[in-house]
């Protein structure tokens, strides 16, 4: 007789690295992830993280000093910390994203094994480590698989140390990102509620599954409570600076002016021939999620009502699917590249999870539809295997060889061919924006001295940064929405206090819409500027700006 099959389990005991081949591993990726830390440059959003950490270095503090409707002080802080270590450079603030990023790809490894066996495991970190996310933003994802994969430990064993820890992370995170923070919360909550009082396959409650008697019952609650406790100072603190309402506002006040649709598929093949194939992939990745996170909900849903209750691998499952679905709100707010692939790790999970899923059915198809031909079931499951594996070598290939998505990975280096090396900078950028940089920088020098306020308008705070000049105002960055009438005269007061020497202004419209021109969502701001300030010279898309004499500002010129 032949032996019985049995459901694999998958076990956090089963797969534990020793400390010694974690640590060799985490050395390898690091090496890895730094051997093209130089290449791609965000002038942006990575210049905006540069000059607030330098900020926050000189005794500022985010949302109180400077960026009021920005980020909160976590990464400013964190930053910092790389900028006493390493210097006052870009290149620090990559270093200290790069030494979290393979914790996170462990962590996403850990969050996949209790689900599915190590091969599927690994693919799923290959994913992540073929995007991780541009650097300035990496920690949107870094707390979001934190926070899943603590969430995740939580559910396999009711033990209040676990709780703590996780309300530990969810206020940290609430530091860098109040968001994820939010949602975190939200999903962890959901997961015990379901956890507590829905029923097994065995026809136990997890309850009982996990011994709660009275006393277990009693220590589950009090769990939660010590859960909700620990944070509740935080939530305190963040109540009191007014944070709540400011991420409403962020986030659902400003879609309208800023929100931005997904890319269309449609006509598909009319696109794929006048787009390209990457171009075509770029978009298909921005659907690849919903389909994922469709799939897996309605194939969960159809599995517990099958085996009339919820096992602790389903629980997983719900985890994964929330922490995922929350996060990805995010690019429903607004579809970019940036938003998209900070969202992507627990999709990444999930699409290893079916297919692990559909691999197990369509071997075991082929098993019933082969027998007494081992050689035949060998070909087709080697053949299964093989199309099993291409999918996600697929994605790294692509990823990798095909695009660089600013910075992050290692696409960038076959785009970015132009060394820009300036003491506080050191990047491969295109030719084009390198000649700007060193151009933009080398006018502010001339028309101004170290510690003089000048002004960059309106995303352009890597200036600041690279010349060691002062922002008058609190804003590093002017968007739509960010500013209603009151703030446009406040920020004016500034600048009557401590005129800019120099502006540097792009005058675009904002994702290609007019009403996204500065001179459109804050027109008193526009009219200071044209009254005091005369053009004097187009630097590509940077326009440089110097003080017209007084007799020019007398005449209206």
């Amino acid at each position: 007789m032949g032996k019985k099959k049995t459901t694999p389990v998958f076990s956090a005991n089963i797969y534990s690295f020793k400390p010694l081949w974690l640590a060799l591993i985490y050395l390898v990726l690091v090496t890895y992830l730094y051997s093209f830390s130089e290449y791609g440059l965000n002038v942006w959003d990575e210049g905006g993280y540069a000059n607030g950490t330098l900020r926050t270095l000189n005794g500022e503090k985010a949302i109180e000093d400077f960026n009021p409707s920005g980020y909160l002080s976590g990464r400013y802080i964190y930053g910092a910390i790389f900028f006493k270590l390493f210097g006052v450079s870009i290149q620090s603030l990559r270093i200290g994203v790069i030494l979290i990023t393979p914790i996170m790809i462990f962590m996403v490894y850990a969050i996949c094994r209790r689900i599915m066996p190590q091969g599927f495991a690994f693919l799923a970190g290959v994913f992540v480590l073929s995007a991780p996310a541009m650097y300035y933003n990496r920690f949107f994802t870094f707390f979001c698989v934190f926070n899943l994969y603590l969430l995740v430990r939580c559910v396999e064993r009711v033990k209040f140390q676990r709780y703590l820890c996780l309300a530990g992370a969810i206020l940290l995170s609430g530091f860098f990102k109040f968001e994820v923070a939010l949602f975190s919360l939200l999903c962890s909550v959901a997961v015990f509620i379901i956890q507590f009082f829905l029923k097994t396959k065995q026809q136990r409650s997890v309850k009982q599954e996990y011994q709660v008697s009275f006393i277990g019952r009693t220590k589950f609650w009090i769990s939660i409570g010590l859960f909700v406790l620990a944070l509740t100072p935080a939530l305190s603190f963040l109540y009191k600076k007014d944070f709540f309402n400011l991420a409403v506002n962020m986030v659902l006040g400003s879609y309208q002016v800023w929100g931005n649709p997904f890319p269309s598929l449609f006509p598909f093949f009319s696109l794929w021939s006048e787009l390209g194939s990457h171009e075509m992939f770029q978009r298909l990745l921005f659907y690849i999620p919903v389909w994922v996170y469709a799939g897996t909900a309605f194939f969960l849903t159809i599995k517990i009502i099958k085996q009339k209750g919820i096992e602790t691998i389903d629980l997983h499952v719900v985890s994964i699917l929330l922490i995922g679905i929350c996060a990805y709100g995010l690019v429903l707010w607004r579809a970019g590249f940036d938003n998209l692939l900070r969202t992507l790790p627990p999709a990444y999970i999930l699409f290893c999870y079916i297919l692990y899923l559909t691999r197990s059915r369509l071997l075991s198809l082929l098993e019933l539809s082969t027998k007494g031909s081992r050689a035949l079931v060998v070909s087709r499951e080697t053949a299964v295997n093989v199309v099993t594996v291409f999918l996600p070598f697929l994605f790294f290939y692509e990823m990798n060889v095909n695009h660089g998505f600013y910075a992050g990975t290692i696409g960038a280096v076959k785009q970015e061919t132009a060394l820009l090396d300036m003491p506080r900078v050191k990047a491969y950028t295109n030719p084009a924006e390198v000649e700007w940089i060193e151009k933009v920088v080398n006018r502010i020098e001339e028309y101004s001295e170290a510690g003089d306020p000048i002004l960059a308008l309106p995303l352009n705070p890597i200036f600041y940064f690279l010349t060691d000049r002062i922002n008058p105002t609190a804003y590093d960055w002017i968007l739509p929405g960010m500013l209603n009438e009151t703030d446009e005269k406040k920020i004016i007061g500034q600048l009557q206090a401590s005129p800019p020497k120099v502006i540097v202004f792009v005058d675009i419209p904002i994702d290609g819409k007019e009403d996204r021109r500065l001179a459109n969502y804050t027109p008193l701001i526009y009219s200071y500027l044209a009254k005091n300030y005369e053009f004097k010279e187009m630097i590509g898309m940077f326009q440089i700006l110097l003080p017209k004499s007084e007799d020019q500002q007398n005449l209206g010129t």
